[in-house]
């Protein structure tokens, strides 16, 4: 079956078509003419509609499948499903299942559903053994099996000590570490952002600081390990500024923030609208003007859906 995309903006940095307007056909699975204006039989489906974009297809960094253990909020069928109507052909699954992620049995699990999915799942594995935390989790086993990085997802790990072991280990492979920057020991019962609007409305408050503290943490273990690190989901200005001085710094550093943070603050959650309780606390206007900067000049790397059923 032929397809025609009529007058699509191209978005691919690397294609010669870059930044044009063009009409392009798709044969099967194959594009095979990217063109002005094509034409083709009558059998052919046409796409054509204002503001098309046409791009290579997106990559989501942080997301929870829910598979195993967890099958009523989400599989790896219905999650790959969503994700391939959203654009995405390639998901990075966080270990926080049951079992964890956390051996090579379970990574393995994970990519022999690959053979028969609709997108690509790249099995985050555990840092630690079960993500409590405590001790390391057979990180070489589970990158020899399929992992593309070591995270322990939604229960970062809090520890300097198996952090620094962490980042010093998959330095052996070239792994890369990643770390969601939350000190839960600071307000840890904390529902929204700590300021004047969480006083007014008598919510307890997270504050900033949990997350911008953590962040300093990983850098000065970063700098001493000379390891690799990505921080997921950075959600105030100053955490953003650590990070632009680390990179300035030379160190092997990178960060994504929740595709939320782009959007709203936590002046939204006036009315009390529980599809805004999100697992990383909406912050200030300041603070998502300044992650919207961050994203137009290339200062965060990543954005990712955070999709948590």
């Amino acid at each position: 079956m032929q397809i025609v995309v009529r007058q699509a903006l191209i978005s691919d940095s690397s294609s010669p078509f870059h930044g044009q307007q063009k009409d392009i056909l798709i044969d099967g699975d194959i594009i095979s003419a990217i063109e002005d204006h094509i034409n083709t039989n009558k059998d052919a489906k046409i796409i054509e509609q204002d503001n098309l974009v046409a791009s290579p297809g997106w990559v989501d960094s942080f997301a929870n499948f829910n598979e195993p253990g967890f099958e009523y909020k989400e599989t790896l069928q219905s999650g790959s499903e969503a994700a391939a109507a959203g654009g995405f052909t390639q998901v990075f699954a966080i270990p926080n299942t049951s079992p964890v992620i956390d051996a090579k049995s379970q990574v393995e699990f994970i990519t022999a559903k690959n053979q028969s999915s609709i997108i690509k799942i790249h099995p985050l594995g555990a840092i630690s053994k079960k993500i409590e935390g405590k001790e390391l989790a057979e990180m070489f086993d589970m990158y020899n099996s399929g992992a593309i990085a070591f995270t322990d997802g939604l229960s970062p790990v809090q520890s300097s000590g198996l952090l620094l072991k962490a980042l010093q280990y998959v330095k052996a492979f070239n792994g890369v570490i990643i770390q969601v920057p939350t000190d839960k020991s600071i307000q840890p019962n904390g529902l929204m952002h700590e300021g004047i609007l969480s006083a007014q409305m008598g919510l307890p408050g997270l504050p900033a600081i949990a997350e911008e503290l953590m962040i300093e943490k990983m850098i000065s273990l970063l700098r001493y390990t000379e390891s690799k690190l990505h921080i997921s989901g950075i959600s105030s200005g100053r955490s953003l500024q650590l990070i632009i001085a680390a990179k300035k710094e030379g160190l092997n550093i990178s960060c994504s923030i929740a595709s939320y943070h782009l959007f709203f603050c936590d002046e939204d959650l006036r009315e009390y609208d529980t599809h805004l309780k999100t697992p990383l606390p909406l912050r200030s206007r300041e603070d998502m003007r300044a992650l919207r900067e961050g994203v137009s000049n290339g200062d965060i790397d990543m954005i990712a859906s955070f999709h948590l059923p």
